[in-house]
């Protein structure tokens, strides 16, 4: 994998911010979850509560009371493993009643003296908050509300088993930190596969991108070493004819006067009127870096960046100009090879040219002439 540590560093940085969501969200639901246990197991118990007391109003024959006692004792045995569970205690304060028969007799401890006032009622919440806030305290069980029985000296207990609510609640956290790992894990897979299924979809099309510009880069380059290949052999085949001029020039100061010597016509021209203000001032083709029309004007630029203006058509003066060293870019320039600086590419198959002096107006040469461009710089 090509960008292995961004991935991994991906990897690590939502680790983390799903590791601190995780722990802030775990004591909500958790406490929503216990909430909802001890809703119903006080539920339960309150229901547990009122049949028992029903069964008690007005049991005063001793006879009965005993039954009744054995009966209680079986419906509420082994209870005490429940969140919430009742006993029976009489006006004493002894258990007469109790899950665990061997507590029948005992007094509660005093934490239990703690408990609820009679008929005060008690929520999931309360109990949560008791069970989890003072934690200094915690006994094994604890009476948290107190039920009279009507014409007896029966009193209906209920109890929280705090060892129980604590070790549910341990499962619970235990179980929505494997949920949220779980849930994690399938996240962080998804999340950094559909990345790289991204990443890789972008990849390939930088890759591309990235071969089209090289292609058009390496198309540049070698144009560029065209143009400089032909102005070097431009600039020695100005040499050789000037040598060769010079050669014909004593050998004309050597000849007779009857002798003729015959000269090849040439159609091109050395010089081009031109005019500042209403001076006439002749300008060498050599000295010339481009020409180009600007509002019916035709303006001839040197290369030291003198501009003057001609009344010849750019058509006319093309004609006379010499083709190895001049080319018509397009209807409004002529350039002068000598002036090229930099050649770019511009739009879908056009070229840009750069000259100096710097043209106030841009060269581009379409892709119709781009290809005879190419053919004059490869001349």
């Amino acid at each position: 994998m090509k960008y292995h540590p961004y991935y991994l560093y991906t990897a690590i940085s939502l680790s983390i911010l799903y590791v601190i969501i995780a722990l802030i969200a775990t004591p909500f639901f958790m406490r929503l979850s216990m909430n909802n246990a001890l809703s119903n197991d006080i539920e339960a118990a309150q229901q547990e509560a009122y049949i028992i007391a029903t069964m008690s109003e007005g049991v005063t024959d001793k006879a009965e009371k005993s039954k009744l006692k054995e009966r209680i004792k079986k419906s509420i045995k082994n209870t005490n493993n429940k969140n919430v569970f009742n006993s029976v205690l009489d006006w004493s304060g002894k258990y007469i009643c109790y899950p665990d028969n061997k507590r029948i007799g005992d007094i509660p401890p005093l934490s239990d003296a703690l408990a609820s006032g009679i008929q005060n009622e008690f929520t999931a919440e309360g109990l949560y908050d008791m069970v989890f806030k003072e934690t200094d305290s915690i006994v094994s069980s604890e009476i948290i509300h107190l039920m009279p029985v009507l014409n007896s000296d029966w009193i209906i207990a209920c109890h929280i088993n705090k060892e129980r609510v604590i070790e549910q609640a341990s499962n619970i956290r235990s179980q929505i930190y494997i949920a949220f790992v779980i849930i994690g894990l399938i996240t962080l897979i998804f999340f950094l596969a559909s990345i790289r299924i991204i990443s890789s979809y972008y990849e390939k099309q930088l890759v591309l991108k990235s071969i089209k510009l090289e292609d058009g880069v390496l198309s540049l380059s070698k144009l560029n070493t065209s143009l400089e290949n032909y102005q070097k052999n431009l600039s020695d085949f100005k040499q050789e004819r000037e040598e060769k001029q010079k050669l014909v020039e004593e050998q004309l100061e050597t000849v007779t006067e009857t002798e003729e010597i015959k000269t090849p016509k040439t159609t091109t021209k050395q010089r081009i009127l031109t005019y500042v203000r209403n001076e006439l001032l002749p300008v060498a083709t050599e000295d010339i870096s481009y020409i180009y029309v600007e509002n019916t004007i035709t303006y001839v630029v040197r290369k030291d960046g003198k501009r003057s203006t001609t009344s010849e058509s750019l058509d006319l003066i093309y004609t006379y100009l010499d083709e190895k060293s001049f080319f018509r870019a397009n209807r409004q320039i002529i350039v002068a090879i000598s002036a090229i600086e930099t050649i770019t590419k511009f739009g879908n198959s056009k070229l840009k040219i750069q000259v100096q002096p710097t043209s106030e107006i841009d060269i581009v040469i379409g892709k119709n002439k781009a290809a005879a461009f190419k053919q004059w710089l490869d001349l």
